[in-house]
């Protein structure tokens, strides 16, 4: 009842917050214009992110117990926020802001909060800041459609939050609660069309929270520790896959991996068909998916859980190969229009206004003939079944 409680006054909280934010944000002129490597086709308020981080912070003052190891992680994602929002309001380097992250992971390493994962403490150290540098830039980078990273964040809080009461560690569970809360109250004005971006700092918060909530499992209370150490890879590996797909096919193609562009499995995705809301909800579905996996493997042992661990692993690979052949870039928003590239043509496509995921409608093919003359060719009205 508590975290229910937490959880709604921090969805409450956000609620109000973020159009408060939104108003300031446009008054501002914090406002994200579109861009040729950004899917968004209108401008749109950013720094949502401080709506998301007020709203929590809020609820942990009021709420969380006095549990010693929870204010240092709070107070180095707080800065990792502040990192964030300076990034938003004057654009730093990739360098500067990877600098101030790995600073951040050392201070959580250094507050005696880090991985179990090997016997040696220096190589859980490493592996410690590596993870937190990781998930704070993958929730970063997930952040390119409307409502996926908020939401994607949403399901990792509850599955934390459940993780954390299966292993009698409730007053820790209060975390995941509180945050998912007011990322909650933030989605309901982020999900397609968004009318606010949570921005870097809100993208960089939830990344740096989510990562060191996931260090704070008692790992001793598991008969499997196999299934326990790798509960917080599961519970997050959207954010790890989509980083994974985005870093290796930019450095394959000779790119930075810093570099924006529609090459994120979102793209991808759309561009195989799927309207922008059935691309993300398939990515929520596959988050819920992991989080059960995660829990279920609790109470696997010996060979059903190797097996069910290879299964996933193959299939999440499979996956992250296929989309890896996509190419995301030929997927392009355009407001109520979007124009996909395909086999040396262009394919123009409306929105559907009656369609209930707001997916688009083939309608021909775009041509040029010149710099003042573009015609649509082949146009035709589809039924709903064709």
């Amino acid at each position: 009842m508590a975290l229910a409680f937490a959880c709604v006054a921090t969805f409450a909280l956000s609620l109000v917050l973020t159009p408060m934010v939104r108003a300031g944000a446009e008054w501002a002129g914090f406002v994200a214009a579109p861009r040729g490597d950004r899917w968004h086709a209108r401008p749109t308020a950013s720094l949502g992110g401080v709506a998301i981080q007020l709203a929590f912070l809020g609820g942990y003052l009021v709420f969380q117990p006095a549990i010693e190891q929870t204010f240092p992680l709070v107070a180095i994602a707080t800065f990792v926020f502040a990192i964030g929002l300076l990034d938003d309001v004057m654009p730093m380097t990739p360098l500067a802001k990877l600098t101030a992250q790995l600073l951040a992971a050392a201070a959580v390493v250094t507050a005696g909060v880090r991985l179990p994962w090997t016997p040696s403490v220096v190589a859980n150290d490493v592996l410690t800041i590596l993870w937190l540098v990781g998930i704070t830039n993958a929730m970063n980078l997930l952040d390119n459609m409307d409502g996926l990273a908020a939401g994607i964040a949403a399901i990792a809080c509850a599955f934390l939050a459940v993780t954390f009461v299966v292993n009698g560690q409730t007053e820790i569970a209060l975390m995941p609660a509180l945050l998912g809360g007011a990322v909650l109250g933030f989605l309901c004005f982020n999900r397609a069309p968004a009318t606010i971006f949570m921005g870097d700092c809100g993208a960089l918060f939830l990344g740096a929270l989510l990562g060191c909530i996931s260090l704070l499992s008692e790992y001793g209370r598991s008969r499997n520790l196999t299934a326990v150490l790798l509960t917080p890879v599961l519970i997050l590996s959207i954010p790890i896959l989509d980083t994974t797909l985005v870093a290796v096919t930019r450095r394959l193609a000779g790119r930075p991996v810093s570099i924006g562009g529609r090459d994120h499995a979102s793209h991808r995705l759309v561009a195989l068909g799927l309207s922008e809301q059935r691309a993300v909800g398939t990515l929520y579905l596959l988050a819920v998916l992991s989080g059960c996996f995660a829990l279920a493997m609790r109470w696997l042992a010996g060979d059903a859980l190797l097996l069910l661990l290879l299964a996933f692993g193959v299939a999440l690979l499979l996956f992250g190969l296929y989309l890896g052949r996509v190419d995301g870039t030929k997927a392009k928003a355009a407001g109520p229009v979007l124009v996909y590239e395909t086999g040396g043509r262009s394919v123009l496509l409306l929105r559907d206004a009656d369609a209930i995921d707001g997916g688009y409608a083939p309608l021909g093919f775009l041509e040029d003939d010149g710099p003042e003359t573009r015609r649509i060719q082949g146009v035709r009205t589809l039924g709903r079944n064709e």
